[in-house]
This record gives C-alpha cells, structure tokens and sequence, in this order.
C-alpha cells in the first residue's frame, strides 16, 4: 500500500463504540482499517471533555500524548506491523499507576512524589502491546476505603439525577468504564476495590489472584494483598486483557451443565437489598435450569480476622508513607482516611507478624474449602447504589465501606482470584461474584465467560 492509501485509509477509518464493540472485533476492524484508533481516541477525549465535568471520573487526561500514541498505532497498522491483541485499545488508569509524564497523587493532598514509583511493568507492558493510554482516573485517598467524605466523589453514570455511590476505592475507573470513556479502565483491589465498584456501576470488574502480575509501578497500600485489577464491558474483554498481561493462552470454555459451583453457607448472603436479592435468585434460577450444579460450601469464618484486616493494611501503608509523613499530615488526610491509617501507627511488630502467619493459615484453610467446586458464587456487594448524601459523615461514610465491602474483602483474605458480572434487569445495578482459587486466574475467566452468558446484564447507561 502506497503512502497516500495510507492517508486515505487513516481519514476514512470511522471510530469505535466500545459499548457495541468487543475487543476482539474492534482488533479486526483496526487490522481492516475499517476502525481507526485515532478517530477512536478523538471520540472518547471528546466525551471526556463533553461528560467529565458532571461525573468526575479522570483527574488528569493527556490528550496530545493519547493522541500521538493513536496516530503511530495507524501508521503501523497501515504498514502491516501488529503489536497484539491491545494495538489501539484507548485505557484509563487508576491514580495509583506510574505512567511516564503523568502525576500520580494516590488520590491524596499529602505530597507523596518521594515515594511515588516509577512506570512498571503493567503499563509497559500494556504500551509496547500498543494500548493508548487516555489519562488518570480518581480513587480514594491511598485507596483505603471507599468513599471520602472530604474529597470529591465521581458520579455513578446509572443515575443522571441522583449522585449515588460509584463505589471505590477504584471510583474514577469504575465511573469511566460505566459511562462508556474508555474501552479498559484500570484499578487494583486489596478488599474489593476492583469488584464492588465494578457492581455499583453496572461492568464487569476482575482481581487476579494477589501475586500472579507485577506490583512495580503501582502506588502500594497493602504489598501482601494488592492486586492489580481492570473493568471492562464484557468477561472477553477482560480475559483479553489478563492473556496479554499474563501470557497464558484462554482456557477452553466448558459446557455450563459440567460446572460445579459453590454457594457458601454463612456470611455470603446476609442483609441483602431486596434488588440484590431478587438479581441473585434469579441468576441461580437460570443457572440451575441451564444445568449447573450449584451446591453449598462451607469457607473459613473470618469474623474475628475482618477487623484485623484494617490495621494490617494500615501497617504496610505506613511502612511505605513512612512514619513521620504520616504523623505530620494526618489533618491533611480525609477523616476516613486518616482514621484508618492511625491504626498503622500503634500495631507492633510482633503483632503484625501473627496476623501474617494466620493470614497465611486462613488462605491455605479457604482453599482446601473449595477443592471440590469450580467456583463459588455471591453477590458482590450487598447494596444497589445508595444517595452519597447520607454517608458524609466520617461515621456513616467508613460504616458505608465496611457494609458495602463484606462480600469482597474475604475473597482477598482468602487469596482467591474474582470477578464481579453486572446482573439483574431493575434500575440500579447488581453484581455477582465469582471466586476461584489462588492461580485459577484463566480458569476462572472461561467459567465467568460461561456464566455471564447466562445471567449478564447488558451495559447500558439509565
């Protein structure tokens, strides 16, 4: 193809809409010239510019750079060069992940660019294979928690009348994804923050099992149970993603009447919204009509562990800031925040010690519970989107994260890889989780893929 077939193949190449379009089939348009990444990367800064003053969701946006980025992505597609299954793809990142040229906050008005790290591996990874990245998005302060009340909070886009919880800490890429401004948004996940947000918003949202992807580059809060985590608008995308990042080819789908899944017995199923009831039921009612076994299961109580989950995360987080930073700037903090990490400051060595030590028995107990299932299913979070108003206070905003987190955060205690799957036909979104074992990631990718099938709710804004 001559240079000026390129042009005319560049300006006549039409962008994509990733809410009607998988990556898969938008690789091949690409490929066909038939989708351009620039024109696609122009629509969306367009709708950033146009939507984000309302829902808030990118703190920075880096038009020129997404803009250069998608121009060379053409110029090689033209020249018959393929960077993989990401070439083109527009992605969002969470404020925690170094990109170069970028700032990174941590979602904090503490200054932290002494300890702030350097591009890693993901986003490298994730440019070499060609994905164009559009900018930062908002998460709450350090991520420890899931809404502050002090700073702003991005809007859920299922509700263009009221400003309901996007859920967090990974609210920015949430919203994001949600509301159609990228095609992958990128989060991490220590106790849900990839999951419950991914449910508030209505896509789908995958933790990998804690360890099996590169932490460098990504703003620590808790180096035992971080995990990287990314939204999309179906389980292909998302498994695209992780055969990229991981380098594992997918798994073969099975037939959905050979899967066994597992429906714990306690905890799991407690204090449900009746919308989130009702989604739930629903899903296991079509599940089992299609064939799937779903049976119970019995997962090591946590109860006592739960609490103690925060301060170990304070710990670490401390350890990172360090402990003069942190006492010097606690009135700097939101007060959710500052709250939590202050827990980091008294806990001893020796005590810390013991909680890794069970923290390490508890995961090795949860596995062992779940040898005989394929996954185990739940809802994710057990509210539908609540009005922030009422949660402004300190109190009832870490009451709301530790309510609105329950269903997540022991599947990081128990070092189980998970998905949340946007389910439910009412007005308000619900998620269901799904959890497998440490390692199962692919796995646990083709069951969602199968699952999702079946119970998935479109992605559709109110």
């Amino acid at each position: 193809m001559n240079e000026s077939n390129n042009v005319s193949a560049a300006s006549t190449a039409r962008p994509a809409d990733f809410a009607r379009v998988s990556l898969a089939e938008y690789g091949d348009g690409l490929r066909r010239q038939a989708f351009g990444a620039r024109a696609t990367v122009t629509r969306l800064l367009d709708a950033i510019d146009r939507e984000n003053r309302t829902l808030d969701a990118f703190t920075y946006v880096d038009a020129d750079g997404a803009l250069e980025a998608a121009r060379a992505v053409d110029a090689l597609v033209a020249a018959r060069t393929d960077l993989g299954p990401l070439m083109g793809v527009p992605i969002a990142l969470k404020d925690l992940y170094a990109a170069r040229g970028m700032p990174l906050t941590a979602g904090s008005r503490v200054d932290v660019r002494e300890c702030t790290p350097d591009e890693g591996t993901i986003v490298r990874t994730l440019k070499r294979g060609g994905a164009i990245v559009l900018g930062k998005t908002r998460t709450t302060e350090f991520a420890f928690g899931t809404f502050n009340p002090s700073h702003p909070t991005p809007r859920n886009p299922r509700d263009a009348n009221v400003h309901r919880m996007p859920g967090g800490s990974s609210s920015g890429s949430a919203v994001a994804q949600g509301a159609g401004l990228c095609a992958i948004a990128f989060g991490s996940d220590t106790g849900g923050s990839v999951r419950q947000p991914a449910a508030l918003c209505g896509v789908a949202g995958f933790k990998p099992t804690a360890g099996r992807l590169p932490l460098d580059g990504v703003f620590p809060l808790s180096p035992t149970f971080d995990s990287p985590g990314w939204f999309a608008d179906r389980v292909d995308d998302a498994a695209r993603v992780w055969q990229v990042l991981s380098g594992e080819a997918p798994a073969r789908p099975r037939p959905i009447d050979t899967l066994v899944l597992g429906r714990p017995v306690a905890h799991f199923f407690d204090d449900l919204d009746d919308d989130v009831a009702r989604a739930i039921d629903d899903c296991e009612r079509a599940l089992r009509a299609a064939g799937a076994r779903i049976v119970p299961v019995t997962l090591p109580p946590v109860t006592d562990l739960d609490a103690a989950f925060g301060g170990y995360l304070a710990a670490e987080l401390v350890t990172h800031l360090g402990r003069a930073r942190v006492e010097a700037n606690l009135e700097r903090m939101d007060p959710v925040a500052a709250g939590r990490i202050t827990l980091g400051l008294t806990l001893t060595a020796e005590a810390f010690l013991d909680l890794r030590r069970r923290f390490t028995l508890l995961a090795q107990q949860a596995q062992a519970a779940i040898a005989g299932v394929d996954a185990i299913l739940t809802p994710t979070c057990p509210r539908v989107p609540p009005p922030i108003e009422p949660y402004r206070s300190p109190d009832k905003a870490a009451a709301w994260s530790r309510d609105a987190l329950r269903f997540t955060r022991p599947g990081n205690l128990f070092r189980y890889c998970g998905i949340s799957l946007p389910v439910g036909g009412g007005a308000l979104p619900v998620g269901l989780q799904l959890l497998g074992r440490a390692g199962g990631d692919t796995e646990l990718l083709a069951i969602a893929g199968v699952v999702d099938a079946i119970v998935g709710r479109p992605n559709a804004t109110a």
